[in-house]
């Protein structure tokens, strides 16, 4: 398949990733994580004053509140599911989809650790109508050997590269270190890459959007000239977590 071809910053910067939370990834869709602390291991109760905690993350998250005759705490609306293939110029019939990417590890050539590589970004994909948010199972947060990468670029606005219309600005593009208790939500016409797990485990991610079943609709794809950039995840497996370094 021939895919439009993006070219490469001049130089293109070497990536380095960040960690992966609501307020730094805000500008591309949703950190999913959880809005309460870790020491909470309860339902707060009459030895707290019955306080429901505010969202670690005020701005990004909603406030969680009772549920399930108060042996729970809800928190609504965690992140947007969106369809706005009403602005298609094919909307068809659009449906909910549930679905599951089985994503394999990337290792290291020989004579590299996990901690002294780079990963080559070689393409990335938008989805114009929805959002699409990828939750991990079976993945410990605390689990120093495996994590996933979120990569995302921002758009560049009225801009057309190679017949795409508002292409990815390769010069920012960006690269986050997620964890097992992270989900990602890229909102509808984010540009990203497909998801990079690495590490010693394949990782299982259910995977939820809308879709019409027209290839444009659903998803846009590009290569990156120059045989791609590079993200260079040394001490990587320490981020992540929220930002706090994990025990390796």
């Amino acid at each position: 398949m021939d895919l439009p071809q993006i070219p490469l910053p001049n130089p293109p910067p070497l990536i380095h990733p960040k960690p992966f939370t609501p307020t730094g990834y805000a500008a591309y869709g949703t950190c999913i994580t959880s809005p309460l602390p870790p020491t909470l291991q309860s339902y707060p109760s009459t030895s707290s004053n019955g306080t429901v905690p505010q969202p670690r993350y005020p701005i990004h998250q909603p406030q969680p509140e009772p549920a399930n005759f108060n042996t729970a705490l809800k928190t609504p609306s965690i992140s947007p599911l969106i369809n706005n293939y009403a602005h298609s110029s094919s909307p068809g019939t659009v449906v909910p989809q549930m679905s599951m990417f089985s994503t394999f590890p990337r290792r290291p050539p020989p004579g590299k650790s996990t901690n002294d590589w780079t990963i080559r970004i070689t393409h990335l994909e938008r989805h114009p109508y929805t959002s699409q948010t990828f939750t991990p199972l079976g993945l410990s947060p605390n689990d120093p050997s495996t994590y996933y990468l979120v990569v995302s670029a921002p758009t560049l606005p009225n801009a057309t590269i190679s017949g795409v219309r508002n292409p990815p600005d390769l010069s920012r593009l960006e690269a986050f270190v997620a964890r097992g208790d992270q989900a990602v939500t890229y909102a509808p016409g984010t540009w990203h890459a497909p998801m990079i797990v690495v590490g010693e485990r394949r990782v299982d991610f259910v995977v939820v959007q809308f879709a019409n079943g027209v290839g444009g609709d659903d998803c846009e794809i590009v290569e990156l000239g120059g045989g791609g950039m590079e993200v260079n995840i040394e001490g990587a497996s320490g981020l992540g977590n929220n930002g706090r370094k994990s025990k390796l």
